[in-house]
């Protein structure tokens, strides 16, 4: 199955490209055979340019643990210089924005979520987006 050639929608922004992706996700759970479903969604929404760049906004927002966990490493016993209060400060940070995130995605509706989530670039439902990743080629 080919990506589209031309674009569905010209001009939309990573932003919009990673929402409908995430958006198309949570449709396909509901059919029979999910991966296909999504895999059929995805080929006749997008070009391959707008897939991977949905998927790269999407990757963007990761936090690399690993990295961070590395540096503090290579840190030892230094807890006063400015890496080691700024490696503080980036856990502390990663910490606050999950719990927010969290909060966006058990939110009832109540709240306009999409400005909830418009308001730090944060696409709802997206916190599992590796499964997209691991689903389309």
């Amino acid at each position: 199955m080919t990506f589209r050639t031309d674009s569905a929608e010209p001009g939309r922004d990573d932003y919009d490209l990673a929402r409908l992706l995430v958006w198309e996700r949570g449709l396909a759970k509901y059919d029979a055979d999910p991966e296909a479903d999504l895999l059929r969604r995805v080929h006749e929404l997008f070009t391959e340019a707008e897939y991977h760049r949905a998927l790269a906004y999407l990757a963007a927002s990761e936090q690399n643990t690993d990295r961070l966990a590395a540096i503090e490493a290579g840190l030892g016993e230094d807890t006063t210089s400015d890496t080691a209060w700024l490696a503080g400060q980036l856990r502390t940070a990663w910490a606050r924005l999950d719990e927010l995130r969290d909060r966006i995605d058990n939110s009832g509706t109540l709240i306009d979520l999409h400005y909830m989530a418009e308001g730090i670039n944060y696409v709802r439902g997206s916190r599992r987006q590796h499964e997209l990743r691991d689903t389309v080629r």
